[in-house]
């Protein structure tokens, strides 16, 4: 299955570098920027699953951000969660107005973060693999509660049927 590309856009230094080894150390691919606008060029150049932006990025901030993502016309929008300081509902409500997925709070809980993104993982991995039986000519086929083992033994059953 393919391994999640996530975006860390944060300015404090001290927070994307624990966000950068965490998404590293829990086996994701990672991109990273510093404000705002060097995100949007990454958004623009990259695939990108999942976005970590900080509300407060300099040059293009966090709701910006994600209000122009909102915008962009491509074929899968990646998942965004937007790290804020504060857990006020006004604050809140605005995230998820411009368009994001999740919402956190700094400090960051880290362990809350992973198992979104391996939601997120999850998800995007049986949409992979729906594709996948869709374009096998397997739709009436369920693989719901499959393994990886079952999955992966499948897929090598359906290779040496086409050879």
């Amino acid at each position: 299955m393919k391994t999640l590309t996530i975006l860390v856009a944060e300015d404090d230094l001290l927070t994307r570098m624990t966000l950068e080894r965490s998404v590293v150390q829990w086996g994701y691919q990672l991109v990273s920027a510093s404000d705002g606008e060097n995100a949007r060029e990454l958004l623009r150049t990259r695939t990108i699953d999942v976005c970590l932006l900080d509300w407060d990025l300099p040059k293009l901030n966090g709701i910006e951000l994600c209000k122009w993502l909102r915008t962009q016309t491509t074929a899968r929008a990646p998942y965004v969660v937007l790290i804020a300081g504060t857990e006020q509902p006004e604050e809140i409500q605005t995230g998820y107005e411009a368009g994001a997925n999740d919402y956190v709070t700094r400090p960051c809980d880290l362990k809350y973060l992973r198992r979104r993104i391996a939601t997120v993982a999850d998800k995007l991995n049986r949409e992979q693999l729906r594709d996948k039986t869709e374009i096998a000519g397997l739709e009436d086929r369920s693989v719901a509660g499959l393994s990886p083992l079952d999955i992966y033994l499948s897929d090598l059953r359906l290779m040496r049927r086409k050879t």
